[in-house]
């Protein structure tokens, strides 16, 4: 089923002042956006004087870390009862590893993925706007809002859509964008975070990774493989977003295709200048946006990620 908005801004508001306790989730693999949302719900959430228990069920990745409130994010969890549950930027229950099997109470749940299945008791889900982050930000104004919150928020539009570069960017995004830096936003300091703040170490594994990347001018696809070595490394820690954004930097290439490996599968990450790699990651089993999105390829054999990429040219080459 397409997602639609469901309009339920309202009864969101009135859980929010009703319940006391909440959990608030988002997906595995976290990137800007699922964190961002996560703080800047958990910052407001407390302020309110509501317990909030935060939990993503994979390791934070380190680019995150100068985060207002990023210890709040919990990455182990003891179970506890809480009155809702907040999942946020995810499709589907399955998206949210471990953390789906500790949801409590009532699901409110807040994405603008287009697949997105409607599985919350209450959903509001969005799939014009530019991030999930905007989202929430736009339900939260009804409260009295801090700084940090919105910062988070802020931190989460921006990266999601790549500094307002992407085609999810619309007129909305910048009215939002305004709305949060009137709060005192520095909106600078967090451009900076996001596109421009890359460890020594790290650097030195993309130089590493750049140096064996390939490319199929046919289709204007760059491709290239992660080994689980890199990703498993504490210099990494799992962050790919910069070096998807270089990847597409480069002047012949209209797709980026990144094979992460992990122990027992490629988390394969697609990224596009023009065409609709949400499409491609549903019709290979996973989702996304159109010019972001991932799947998970379970054959580790060299032979099963050349017919991936054969398959993606196939796709890629049915959207001309």
């Amino acid at each position: 089923m397409k997602a639609e908005y469901i309009p339920n801004q309202s009864k969101i508001i009135k859980l929010i002042q009703e319940k006391k306790s909440f959990l608030i989730v988002s997906h595995v693999y976290p990137d800007g956006d699922a964190i961002g949302s996560v703080l800047g719900i958990s910052n407001a959430l407390i302020s309110l004087d509501k317990k909030v228990v935060a939990y993503i069920a994979d390791r934070i990745p380190r680019q995150f870390s100068s985060l207002p409130g990023i210890d709040l994010v919990r990455t182990k969890y003891n179970v506890e009862e809480t009155d809702a549950t907040f999942v946020l930027d995810a499709s589907n229950i399955e998206r949210l590893g471990e953390a789906g099997n500790f949801i409590s109470g009532s699901i409110i749940n807040i994405d603008h993925h287009p697949d997105n299945s409607l599985f919350g008791d209450v959903n509001l889900v969005i799939p014009t706007a530019s991030s999930t982050s905007e989202i929430v930000f736009n339900l939260l104004k009804y409260f009295p809002l801090n700084k940090e919150a919105v910062s988070a928020l802020y931190y989460g539009l921006l990266s999601d859509t790549g500094g307002f570069m992407y085609n999810n960017t619309g007129e909305g995004t910048f009215k939002t964008a305004l709305d949060m830096i009137r709060y005192g936003v520095p909106a600078g300091e967090i451009a900076y975070k996001v596109f421009y703040s890359i460890p020594y170490a790290t650097m030195k594994i993309y130089i590493d990774v750049l140096k064996d990347i390939h490319i199929d001018k046919e289709v204007n696809l760059v491709w290239c493989i992660l080994p689980l070595e890199v990703m498993e490394s504490e210099a990494f820690q799992n962050n790919t977003s910069p070096l998807l954004d270089m990847l597409l930097k480069i002047e012949e290439a209209d797709t980026i295709v990144l094979f992460k490996e992990h122990k027992d599968k490629y988390r394969v990450s697609l990224r596009s200048k023009s065409k609709d790699v949400g499409a491609i990651a549903r019709a290979l089993g996973g989702g996304g946006h159109r010019s972001a999105s991932a799947f998970d390829l379970l054959n580790k054999q060299e032979s099963a990620i050349i017919d991936t990429l054969n398959k993606i040219k196939t796709l890629l080459g049915g959207q001309n």
